[in-house]
């Protein structure tokens, strides 16, 4: 048994109580999801971590502002022992540790990351060695992490702020002003006919990408937001730089150097503000394809309108069949794939807790937007052969690949989940039928289909699935946590979900 009793500030007096053998870990901090809760403004909302571990207990700072100490000394990481102090920053609250009925001396400690905070190893090999082992926690993190949303980032709902307001101001803007000068180009007839062709791939290209975010569905106020962004913003302004340099530089030229350059430029600012304005609904490198993705859509759709207009106006209908083939069926994933190596990096930037990647990977991203652009550009300068060639042994494949990777990590969000709600399962508040549905990539979506015309059976088993989804990641964040001797923001959301999940089991079945 663990008594902590907190020897100054507020709560000074207080005891508190943690048994090992039901509680893992304790966390102190002023957040409201502390168990042991200051209101020093020197303590940080998440100040430091204790977790049991067998027989022993140790103290793990949280990145905290003002450092933690243990009996005046300021350490990272720390085991306790009986009667240690811990302060919570230079002359901030004291808790003093009373451990009953277990050794007072931890067990034979040989782990090599133990040490005081700031500790600098004294020779230059054991910097670097130090270097490459912090190198190999950071992507052995991002690997495990990769395409996985945080469920306590996950809002479930667009923000609503002055700044989103204003954004959907300027869309709307952009918008009328696209929409104004494509009509003045091919008049009022060709624009509705030319628009419908668009726009019908494009929703069937959506809903593939809301089928592959079936776990952590965005909301359709922000995906709206997204494909309005690429339909007026980027078109606008890549529009205006790619005629002046065509004047100056030629179609051809432009098409390989600078139109790559500018449109995935603009396209990925989509991106960027996206992961700033409704940064609880972009969490992960699932949420940066399927954000790029459908910013790429709305680029590629209101391109489209233009050369399906000109086509039918200069070429007739033949014309206007051999753009559609090109730009309708062979190319449609084009602009998609380019984009999202864009959304790729701001994904890895979102999830990742390392400052250098969280810049260096949106430009990494970018650069390689630009690359494949660039060289799908290329191609379609060349005769119709070389085109077709460099198409089927290029982008058909690279295409390829990335459908796998994001099938990789559609399927691996579904594993995870089967294993972390297996628990669940055992316990009774989820039966093993639903966990098969939950994870399944076709039964889930038949299961909600099939409630169509029951507007509150399809509207519970919708938050049922998305519940049961979000309960079983934030186990996988909690597991994960522990193993860090960290603390997830999932863990408060755990109890309920659970009851959440337990009111909705009764009203999705028929």
């Amino acid at each position: 048994m663990l008594r902590l009793i907190v020897q100054n500030g507020l709560p000074a007096g207080q005891e508190i109580r943690f048994n090992q053998d039901r509680q893992r870990f304790i966390l102190l901090g002023r957040g409201d999801d502390c168990e042991v809760r200051f209101t020093d403004l020197g303590v940080s909302a998440r100040h430091a971590l204790i977790i049991s571990e067998g027989t022993n207990l140790s103290i793990f700072d949280q990145q905290s502002a003002n450092g933690t100490f243990i009996n005046g000394v300021c350490v990272d990481r720390s085991w306790l022992r009986h009667g240690d102090v811990i302060e919570l920053g230079p002359g901030g609250p004291q808790v003093q540790v009373f451990i009953d009925e277990v050794a007072a001396e931890p067990d034979s400690i040989t782990d090599p990351l133990v040490f005081p905070r700031n500790f600098t190893p004294a020779s230059g090999e054991a910097s670097s060695a130090t270097t490459a082992i912090a190198a190999q926690e950071i992507i052995r993190d991002t690997a495990n992490n990769l395409g996985l949303y945080n469920p306590i980032h996950d809002s479930g709902a667009a923000p609503r702020s002055i700044s989103v307001g204003i954004w959907l101001i300027i869309l709307a803007i952009f918008g009328l002003i696209v929409l104004g000068l494509t009509g003045l180009n091919l008049g009022p007839r060709l624009v509705i006919i030319s628009s419908i062709i668009a726009f019908v791939p494009a929703i069937i290209y959506l809903s593939i990408f809301l089928w592959l975010d079936r776990f952590d569905p965005e909301p359709p106020g922000t995906l709206i937001f997204a494909f309005a962004w690429g339909a007026t913003v980027s078109i606008f302004f890549s529009g205006i730089i790619n005629d002046f340099f065509g004047v100056a530089l030629g179609n051809t030229l432009t098409g390989i150097v600078t139109a790559p350059i500018n449109e995935e430029a603009f396209k990925g600012v989509g991106v960027l503000l996206i992961a700033v304005l409704f940064r609880k609904d972009f969490d992960s490198v699932v949420d940066g394809i399927v954000y790029a993705g459908v910013v790429a859509l709305g680029f590629a759709t209101m391109e489209n309108i233009d050369y399906y207009g000109r086509s039918l106006a200069q070429g007739g209908i033949d014309s206007l069949i051999g753009t559609f083939l090109i730009r309708g069926v062979l190319a449609p994933f084009s602009h998609v794939l380019f984009t999202s190596m864009t959304g790729i990096g701001c994904g890895i930037a979102r999830e990742t807790h390392n400052q250098a990647l969280k810049v260096i990977a949106p430009l990494i991203g970018y650069v390689g937007a630009m690359s494949l652009h660039a060289l799908w550009n290329a191609l379609a300068s060349f005769d119709g052969g070389t085109f077709f060639t460099g198409y089927f042994l290029l982008e058909v494949p690279l295409f390829i690949v990335f459908i796998f990777i994001i099938a990789y990590l559609v399927r691996r969000e579904g594993r995870i989940l089967k294993q972390t709600l297996a628990a669940e399962v055992e316990r009774g508040l989820i039966t093993r039928q639903q966990l098969e549905i939950a994870i399944s990539v076709f039964r889930r979506s038949g299961w909600v289909v099939s409630a169509l015309g029951n507007s509150g059976l399809f509207n519970a088993r919708r938050r049922f699935l998305r519940a049961v989804a979000k309960l079983g990641l934030c186990h996988w964040h909690e597991a994960r946590a522990i193993e860090a001797r960290k603390i997830t923001g999932s863990l408060p959301l755990i109890s309920q979900l659970q009851a959440e999940v337990f009111e909705l089991r009764n009203q999705v079945e028929s």
